[in-house]
C-alpha cells in the first residue's frame, strides 16, 4: 500500500508538471491589440526604434472588423513602437511598459482619436501628445504673426508668448518626471528635454556666471539616465542627446572628447549589453571619418580601448576587418604626430628623403599625372606656393604616385613649370634597416585616390591634412600668432 501511495503520487506530480509546461508554453507575454475600421483585411507592421534606425518586429493582417492583435511570448524591451502600414508609413506610435496586454481603438480615424484599455501609460502618452498637439498649433500661430511683424518692440512680446508656450511644454515634462520617475515615458521626458533645462534645479544652487552655468549642465546633463539601460536604445533621442553633450559642453579636441566617451562607455552594460554594442559602435563609426580635422584620434583610442585584441559575439568578421583596415590608414598620420619618412628619388634619380627638407613647413603632395583632378589642384597649389606659401618658409614635396607615367610627370612638370618645388618620385629599392611598413608610403600616409596633401612643420610634424590647400596659409599664421 505505502508503494502504490508513492507511485500514485509520483504520476499525479508528473502528470500536473507536463500539464504546467504546457500551459506555460501556450502563456503570452506580450499581446497588443488595436482596433480600427480602416484596418480591415490590410497587412500591418510592428516596429520599434533602434536608436536612429527604425526596425520592422512582427506582422499581421486584420480581421474582417479591423482588428490587429500581435502576440509573442516574450517581452519587448520597453520604449516607443509604432504601428506601421504595409508602405512603411507610421499609422500610430504607442509606449511598450511592462505590462504589455493592451488594447488601443481608434475611435475616430480622422483625428486619430484613441480609446486605451488597460494601460495607464499609454493613457498618460495620449494626454501628452494632445496637450503637445495643442502647443504646436500655438506655437506655429505665433511664429507666423512674428513673420508679419515690423517693429523690434513687436517682435519682442511674441518672442516673449512664444518662450511661454515652450516653458509650459517644459514644465509638464518635469512634473510628469517628477511624479513618474522610473517609468518609460518620464525617460523619454528626459531624453527629449532642452539642455538648458533649469526647472529641477535646487533654489539654493546658485549660478552666478556663464561658468558656472556650463558646470551645472555638463554635472547634470544625464540626470536620470542609466546608460545600462536598454530602453535608451526604444526611442529616438539617443544620438541627439548625446550630439547636444559633445557639441555644446565639450572642448573639440581627441584627449577631451576621448575622455568623455570612455566615461559614457565604461557606464553601459559591456561587454555583451545592447547600448554597449550600440554606442560603441556609433562613436567609432562617428570618428572614422570625422568632420573636423585631427578629430581621426578618437577612432585610434576607442578602437585600442575597446576593440584591439577583444573578442565580442556581436561584432561581426566585416566591421572587425573595416577596423584594422581603418586603423592601419590613420595611424601613422595623425594630426600632431611626426609624418613618417619618404624614401624618394629625384628626376635625376638622386636620392631623396622626407627627412632632408630642411623647412619651416613642409607641403607634401601625393599626385598622379594622368589624374584630370590632379591637373586642376596642381597648377592651384602652384599658384599658392607662388603668392603665399614661398614666403612663409614653405617647401613643397610634390611625390608621383603613378611610376608607369614617368614621362607624362615630368612634361607636365615642364609644362606647369613646378621646377621650385622638390618634384620626386618613389625609389623602388631602399637600403638600409626598414620594414615593409616602413616604405608603404601608400599607407603610411592613406593614399587612397589623388591629389592628397599634408603640412608638417620644422619637425616634421603633421599640422594639416584633408582641407583644402588654400587653408594652409591661414592654418601657418594661426599657428605662428600662437608662437
Amino acid at each position: 500500500m505505502k508503494t502504490q501511495s508513492i507511485v500514485c503520487t509520483f504520476l499525479v506530480f508528473i502528470t500536473s508538471f507536463s500539464v504546467l509546461a504546457q500551459t506555460k508554453k501556450t502563456i503570452l507575454a506580450s499581446q497588443i491589440e488595436f482596433q480600427s475600421s480602416e484596418y480591415a483585411n490590410k497587412m500591418y507592421y510592428l516596429a520599434s526604434h533602434y536608436g536612429k534606425y527604425q526596425t520592422l518586429l512582427d506582422s499581421v493582417k486584420g480581421t474582417n472588423d479591423g482588428k490587429l492583435v500581435f502576440k509573442k511570448d516574450k517581452k519587448y524591451v520597453e520604449g516607443i513602437y509604432m504601428l506601421v502600414t504595409s508602405d512603411k508609413k507610421i499609422e500610430l506610435e504607442f509606449m511598450m511598459d511592462a505590462n504589455q496586454k493592451f488594447a488601443i481603438q481608434v475611435t475616430n480615424p480622422t483625428d486619430k482619436t484613441l480609446a486605451i484599455s488597460n494601460s495607464p501609460l499609454n493613457q498618460d502618452f495620449n494626454t501628452f501628445n494632445s496637450f503637445f498637439k495643442t502647443k504646436m498649433e500655438g506655437i506655429k500661430s505665433l511664429e507666423k504673426t512674428l513673420a508679419d511683424k515690423k517693429t523690434k518692440q513687436d517682435s519682442a512680446l511674441v518672442i516673449k508668448d512664444l518662450k511661454k508656450i515652450q516653458s509650459e511644454i517644459n514644465g509638464y515634462k518635469n512634473n510628469y518626471i517628477q511624479s513618474n520617475p522610473s517609468t518609460t515615458l518620464a525617460l523619454l521626458f528626459r531624453m527629449s528635454q532642452p539642455i538648458d533645462n533649469y526647472l529641477n534645479k535646487p533654489a539654493e544652487e546658485k549660478l552666478a556666471n556663464k561658468t558656472d552655468s556650463i558646470a551645472y549642465l555638463k554635472k547634470h546633463f544625464f540626470d536620470g539616465i542609466d546608460f545600462k539601460d536598454n530602453r535608451l536604445l526604444r526611442n529616438p533621442f539617443l544620438e541627439n542627446r548625446i550630439a547636444a553633450y559633445f557639441n555644446s559642453l565639450v572642448p573639440v579636441n581627441p584627449e577631451a572628447v576621448t575622455s568623455e566617451i570612455v566615461q559614457i562607455l565604461n557606464q553601459t552594460d559591456q561587454p555583451n549589453g545592447e547600448v554597449f554594442k550600440y554606442l560603441s559602435l556609433h562613436f567609432i563609426d562617428l570618428y572614422a571619418e570625422p568632420k573636423i580635422m585631427g578629430m581621426d584620434r578618437v577612432f585610434i583610442n576607442i578602437y585600442n580601448t575597446y576593440f584591439k585584441n577583444k573578442e565580442y559575439a556581436w561584432l561581426q568578421l566585416k566591421q572587425k576587418e573595416f577596423f584594422k583596415f581603418k586603423v592601419s590608414s590613420i595611424k601613422d598620420n595623425l594630426v600632431g604626430d611626426k609624418g613618417r619618412n619618404l624614401f624618394m628619388l629625384t628626376q635625376d634619380q638622386k636620392r631623396i628623403d622626407l627627412y632632408d627638407i630642411k623647412a619651416k613647413y613642409t607641403v607634401i603632395v601625393f599626385w598622379d599625372p594622368t589624374c584630370g583632378h590632379c591637373a586642376t589642384e596642381i597648377p592651384k597649389m602652384h599658384q599658392l606656393y607662388e603668392t603665399e606659401w614661398k614666403q612663409k618658409g614653405v617647401v613643397v614635396f610634390a611625390i608621383n604616385n603613378n611610376t608607369n607615367e614617368m614621362v607624362k610627370w615630368k612634361e607636365f612638370i615642364e609644362k606647369e613649370k613646378l621646377s621650385d618645388w622638390t618634384n620626386v618620385y618613389p625609389a623602388p629599392v631602399v637600403t638600409g634597416n626598414y620594414t615593409k611598413e616602413d616604405v608603404d608610403f601608400q599607407t603610411l600616409y592613406n593614399v587612397r585616390q589623388t591629389p592628397v596633401m599634408y603640412l608638417l612643420d620644422q619637425d616634421k610634424k603633421i599640422i594639416a591634412k584633408k582641407v583644402g590647400p588654400e587653408n594652409y596659409t591661414k592654418i601657418i599664421e594661426q599657428l605662428e600668432k600662437k608662437n
